[in-house]
């Protein structure tokens, strides 16, 4: 018999019982912080959906017979003729006593003039009228005698605080948009060279994924002017800095820049295979023929997608690109300004941060000796991720904002607020940077420097490339943390309310350097007593949600590209 028969058999049951008790508990897990989160969303969304007037009448008592409720709407909702311009405004007034429950339905009509006055009585008969017209920005009352409470339900009809074209109506999302064509009113110069540009884009992915072999004969006769394609492809960037910037401008840019990018390679390809006599109408060769192929098609089809909502489509949502803040009329504001001085924060934080972060966790895992200098750095660097944002912000107060000592004089501006919100955004960066680096393996760095390859070309060319996924986790960190941040941009001079549009350089060139952000605005609406200052601000945190969902996303994207390439 042989030694190892003689070794007893292990009971493997009680490991595999751990394993699915470990399993099944992160599940669990999972699904319960899931369910939190749609919880916290729904919390988030639900004072967006407006329920117009809502509230109870008091009962009466001996020391107090009659109760008042005090009504008003601030515009009219008939023009001048008597004719409706929204629906007609409806309370429900319910009760219980110790006959039954009880309901009334009361049609209110409020009129362009004002201090014109009804009032409502209500008694155990019931309510003395159906209908009530009064003037707008006029109170005027509910009295009850019934000992019971009676609740106060608006069913229909412009809010009280709605703007003078009655939106927004009960019962609607305050975030409203509508969606139309370029077309719709006629259609520019502009929007017909944005159509145009939004159409090539589509037609080289169309190429790109089906080739036909009509189109690439066609393209070969150009194919000896590939490099002339590709310096043609920066012209677009030249019309945009002449210019003044816009939405339509900028996918016009981008989707010229892209599909000039796309057919350049496309023709540098044609014509490498027509020098190496091979046939064009061979798909496989002709896809592995385009340099950056998979690279092209990512940022083509996502520059094409968000396009679309821009052009040929038009997506008008005014509480994000037209509406301010507006002090007398909540329903009417928005967040223009603070939805651009955000963008603006974060473009240049992370403009300023990536760059600087990789290139230090470069030289620090790939460069840099072990010494007590580099040793030091590094704990300072741990240490920084874990500071609090408010201290990041009295640094950017201290050395970005004021002038004199070590201030460079930049004043509260979006651009000292970029660069505060960059350096809190470093350390997280550096740190998940260098460890995508030092998850390289050993034995990649070796290959390369076995083949005669330089310190740079290993690390430009073998190890940064595998590391990519992991250092777009990090980048992915720090742009949720830059987009949610509030406390930093109070220190560095965020305001809670500006009526006009950012300028990002504005501490350079002497402009208006007043800003705000998203949570800076939510944090200002929250204070206000109303609740439709509430509701703005619940409007206000889903879009702060779907911007960081959105940049996440892009981000996302572009990590499993590196991912699937890497893999490949």
């Amino acid at each position: 018999m042989k030694e190892i028969d003689k070794l007893p058999v292990r009971n493997r049951k009680g490991r595999e019982f751990i394993e699915k008790v470990g399993s099944g508990g992160l599940a669990l897990t999972s699904i319960i912080g899931l369910v939190f989160l749609l919880i916290l969303v729904y919390q988030i969304a639900k004072p967006t959906i407006i329920d117009g007037e809502e509230g109870e009448i008091v009962a009466a008592t001996e020391f107090l017979p009659i109760s008042d409720y005090i009504l008003k709407w601030d515009n009219p909702s008939v023009d001048e003729d008597g004719n409706l311009i929204s629906e007609p405004i409806i309370l429900q007034l319910a009760w219980d006593d110790e006959n039954g429950s009880y309901e009334h339905e009361i049609e209110i009509t409020v009129i362009p003039q004002r201090n014109v006055k009804e009032n409502i009585q209500l008694n155990e008969n019931g309510v003395d009228t159906n209908e009530v017209t009064v003037g707008k920005k006029t109170k005027f009352y509910i009295y009850s005698t019934l000992s019971t409470p009676v609740s106060v339900h608006q069913i229909s009809g412009p809010t009280p605080a709605a703007n003078e074209t009655g939106y927004p109506q009960v019962n609607t999302f305050v975030i409203q948009s509508d969606v139309s064509t370029v077309f719709s009113n006629g259609i520019s110069i502009e929007e017909a060279i944005a159509v145009m540009s939004w159409s090539f884009l589509m037609v080289m992915i169309l190429v790109y994924v089906f080739p036909n072999e009509k189109i690439i004969q066609s393209i070969s006769s150009t194919s000896k002017n590939h490099q002339i394609i590709r310096w043609l492809s920066l012209a677009p960037f030249l019309f945009f800095i002449l210019n003044e910037i816009t939405v339509i401008r900028f996918f016009i840019v981008l989707n010229c820049f892209i599909g000039l990018r796309m057919l350049a390679n496309l023709s540098e390809g044609i014509f490498r295979l027509s020098n190496q006599m091979m046939p064009l109408n061979d798909k496989i060769l002709l896809k592995h023929s385009i340099v950056n192929r998979d690279g092209l098609m990512l940022w083509a089809r996502l520059f094409f997608l968000v396009s679309t909502f821009f052009i040929p489509l038009s997506v008008h949502i005014p509480f994000l690109t037209e509406r301010y803040q507006d002090i007398f009329q909540p329903y009417s504001s928005g967040i223009r300004s603070a939805f651009y001085g955000t963008f603006w924060v974060m473009g240049i934080a992370m403009f300023m941060a990536i760059p600087i972060s990789i290139g230090a966790a470069i030289y620090l895992e790939e460069y840099a000796k072990p010494t007590r200098l580099t040793k030091l750095i590094q704990a300072l660097i741990t240490n920084l991720a874990g500071v609090p944002s408010i201290v990041f912000g009295l640094f950017g107060l201290a050395i970005f904002v004021r002038e004199g000592g070590f201030g460079l004089g930049f004043g509260p501006s979006i651009f000292a607020a970029g660069l505060t919100m960059g350096v809190m955004a470093m350390p997280i960066i550096v740190l998940a940077a260098q460890e995508a680096l030092r998850s390289v393996p050993r034995s990649i760095r070796e290959s390369a420097y076995g083949i005669g390859c330089t310190r740079w070309q290993v690390t430009k060319d073998h190890v940064l490339p595998s590391a990519m996924p992991g250092m777009m986790t990090g980048t992915i960190l720090a742009m949720s943390r830059i987009v949610g941040e509030a406390a930093p941009l109070l220190v560095v001079g965020a305001f809670g309310a500006v009526l006009f549009d950012p300028e990002p350089f504005a501490a350079l060139t002497d402009g208006n350097i007043n800003f705000t952000v998203i949570p800076i605005q939510i944090y200002a609406w929250t204070a206000e007593p109303g609740h439709e200052w509430h509701a703005m601000a619940a409007a206000a945190s889903i879009a702060l949600i779907a911007v960081m969902i959105s940049m996440n996303s892009i981000a996302i994207i572009l990590r499993e590209y590196y991912r699937r390439r890497l893999n490949s």
